[in-house]
């Protein structure tokens, strides 16, 4: 089984051909269907595009990096006032029904959102901003995570709706390499009670939840696994968590999703990917609860034949099983 959240342009090209096509929303979700389809993926992610909150995006930006200060819009009560909140009625969730026929008959579709809580607020009020609005304006940090929290919990409520939809992607980066990016507490309190209901709903529905977050997450494990009831958990980085150490620690509470480190996939030979990859599947044959993939999506900066080696490895394996 695979797992992977986002496969760049250029290896959806690899992967579709000559039907690659771009031109229209519709026409990248029908390529991204196709692309999954081809890579050996028994899904395909998708969004329903409208939920985007407005930001100051700067006219200049450096192509190599991103603060989390530039985008900031709401600094104080009077522009929390004025500020123009995006509505769920802007989304066209029939997108879902038109897109699935394009879906193999045993595929689903993964639906996330632009952004999560934790993050569509860094983006509207600046990560430093935040940090300071949080121990000088408390109320005002509360009601503005509230207002993104809803309409994230709307967008997935509605989304729910479609059986085109097999799992929700909980898509909101909570750390960085070392440790949470607000405090635990701040977390539990703004943040995770929203997405407690959201997986709730999910489950309701007899389907699953899925986190993707990046960065250091041990402080808030039980969170993750017991308080909120995540199925999986996806986005591993060597140098926080190797997915070997992960899934020897997991394997049993949370299902682990990909975890062959983008930066190993980057450097090393195809040849070690490979065998990275198939040692991984081999790890979780007898005990379940794996899909291989990278550790966070396919960048386009990944050689095309080291992500081919990771692709080849998922399906000599499911060969190989087949064949006993």
């Amino acid at each position: 089984m695979l797992f992977d959240f986002i496969i760049g342009e250029s290896k959806e090209r690899m992967l579709v051909g000559e039907s690659y096509r771009a031109d229209t929303e519709f026409d990248r979700i029908v390529t991204t269907i196709r692309a999954f389809d081809s890579g050996g993926y028994d899904f395909a992610p998708i969004i329903v595009r409208g939920l985007e909150f407005e930001r100051n995006v700067p006219l200049e930006r450096s192509a190599q990096t991103k603060s989390l200060n530039e985008g900031s819009v709401i600094i104080d009560r009077a522009s929390y006032e004025s500020y123009s909140w995006p509505e769920i009625d802007r989304c066209d969730f029939s997108v879902l029904t038109r897109a699935a026929s394009y879906l193999h008959p045993d595929a689903k579709f993964v639906i996330f959102s632009h952004d999560g809580i934790l993050e569509n607020t860094i983006g509207i009020v600046g990560y430093e901003q935040l940090c300071l609005m949080l121990y000088e304006d408390e109320p005002l940090a509360r009601e503005i995570f509230a207002q993104v929290g809803a309409r994230v919990l709307s967008y997935y409520e509605t989304s729910l709706e479609y059986d085109e939809i097999g799992a929700v992607l909980l898509n909101d980066d909570w750390g960085f390499n070392t440790q949470t990016m607000i405090s635990p507490k701040s977390l539990r309190t703004y943040v995770f009670p929203w997405y407690k209901k959201i997986v709730d709903m999910v489950h309701k529905k007899g389907k699953y939840a899925i986190l993707h977050s990046c960065g250091k997450f041990d402080a808030i494990l039980d969170d993750i696994i017991d308080d909120m009831g995540f199925d999986g958990r996806h986005s591993y980085e060597d140098n926080i968590l190797p997915v070997e150490k992960a899934y020897e620690a997991l394997h049993g509470k949370i299902a682990v999703l990909g975890g062959i480190d983008v930066d190993f996939m980057v450097r090393s030979r195809p040849e070690d990917i490979y065998l990275r990859s198939t040692k991984m599947l081999e790890r979780a044959k007898a005990r379940g609860g794996y899909a291989l993939g990278s550790g966070n999506s396919i960048p386009d900066f990944i050689p095309d034949d080291h992500y081919r080696a990771l692709l080849r490895a998922a399906l000599d394996w499911d060969q190989q099983r087949g064949s006993k």
